[in-house]
């Protein structure tokens, strides 16, 4: 990481032109000529938003999804799903979806997020008095189905969209857990790991059985593994940090600890090998990197080494994550994501080959693993890229 790639203007001149090819293909891809809006799964759309707002696709569109959604996928408790959707997107992902789209329609102004039955559902993942999110409650408002684990994916997504609502109380309860979550790690960081369930109680979850490794541990040893952990915390914590501390009038001494956290991740970051940024699940460490900068240049911070290390991330993830790999339509192939690290989907390659990739097109039936079509991982990867986009321009803005 003591190298850097680019000069900054030039990286952000072709991170804007990638997200200009990603925003028009996401928009061509919207039913009739697509599966967004009209293919009975969720996940076309969640994210789709997303990259679209983040592209700058008019609101007019955006809204075509948001009120799909609503119309087609909305059930009477609140939730949003299919009932015909395998049980991986409508039961794993119950909230995580709703959560994407949700922040996106807070900031357009779209009336689903406004439903009482939506905002009411929601605020019923949070657990109390831990603060930390799960992914999957039942069915039944009226008896909430506890989980074993809480992770931070929900309760970082959550506490986006607390913000985006201004929901100070919810949002800071969430960024606790997130917090003690990192502080349990700290011995094991050390060593290079990370592990990434707690129980509801807040014990770490250390043991792991072969074959689960990819859903319990992040290391700086495998070059395909689950590293959005690290960056969907570093991203919250810098949001809530900048957002107490220029929206919600805290002291800069009472959010100082989420901006702590996010440096001690961009430390562990930092040692991780060149090849672990070429597995798409790298993603979101563009989303945190980007926000630290962004957040360490607009506060003025004096921690110059940082900053550098901030950037050289979002140059890596940006270059060989993203643009390395987007395809000549302008999106990004689909995903077959790997729940076990003895899923033979561990063994594909997403590096297009003069614009071609090697990867089957339909889902493995008894699979280990599950398909993200591309408009999904199309819309993710352009949401986190603006936080890089915003944070090259901050530092470009400084003179860097």
């Amino acid at each position: 990481m003591n190298w850097t790639i680019s000069h900054p203007a030039h990286l952000l001149e072709a991170i804007k032109l990638s997200m200009s090819q990603g925003g028009n293909f996401l928009k061509s891809r919207v039913a009739p000529t697509g599966p967004i809006a009209r293919e009975p799964n969720v996940n076309y759309i969640h994210k789709a938003s997303w990259g679209m707002y983040a592209s700058g696709v008019d609101h007019e569109t955006i809204a075509i999804l948001l009120d799909w959604v609503e119309q087609k996928a909305l059930r009477e408790n609140g939730d949003f799903f299919f009932n015909e959707e395998p049980s991986v997107y409508k039961d794993m992902q119950r909230l995580y979806r709703p959560l994407t789209f949700g922040k996106v329609a807070a900031w357009i102004g779209h009336p689903v997020i406004e439903k009482p039955v939506v905002i009411d559902r929601i605020l019923q993942y949070q657990h109390h008095p831990s603060g930390g999110v799960f992914n999957y409650i039942g069915n039944d408002p009226k008896n909430v189905e506890q989980q074993a684990t809480i992770g931070p994916l929900n309760t970082t997504f959550f506490g986006h969209l607390m913000v985006a609502l201004d929901f100070t109380e919810q949002a800071v309860k969430a960024g606790e857990w997130c917090r003690r979550f990192v502080e349990a790690n700290w011995e094991h960081m050390s060593r290079g790991v990370i592990y990434t369930q707690m129980t509801p109680t807040g014990d770490l979850i250390t043991e792991v059985a072969l074959g689960e490794k990819m859903i319990k541990v992040v290391d700086r040893d495998s070059p395909k593994q689950e590293f959005w952990h690290i960056g969907t915390l570093m991203a919250y914590f810098c949001t809530l940090y900048d957002t107490m501390v220029s929206r919600w009038g805290f002291s800069g001494s009472k959010a100082q600890p989420y901006l702590d956290a996010a440096l001690e991740l961009l430390e562990f970051e930092s040692a991780m090998p060149l090849d672990t940024y070429l597995w798409p699940s790298k993603c979101k460490v563009a989303w945190g990197a980007g926000e630290l900068l962004r957040v360490l240049v607009k506060h003025q911070s004096e921690d110059k080494q940082s900053i550098d290390k901030a950037y050289r991330i979002c140059e890596r993830v940006a270059i060989f994550t993203f643009m390395d790999n987007q395809l000549g339509n302008g999106g990004w192939p689909s995903m077959h994501y790997p729940t076990s690290e003895l899923a033979p989907e561990t063994d594909l390659t997403y590096k297009p080959l003069k614009g071609l990739v090697h990867i089957p097109q339909q889902a493995t039936a008894g699979s280990q693993s599950f398909l993200l079509p591309g408009e999904e991982i199309t819309g993710e990867f352009l949401g986190e890229m603006k936080s890089v986009e915003q944070g090259v321009e901050g530092l470009i803005s400084m003179g860097r």
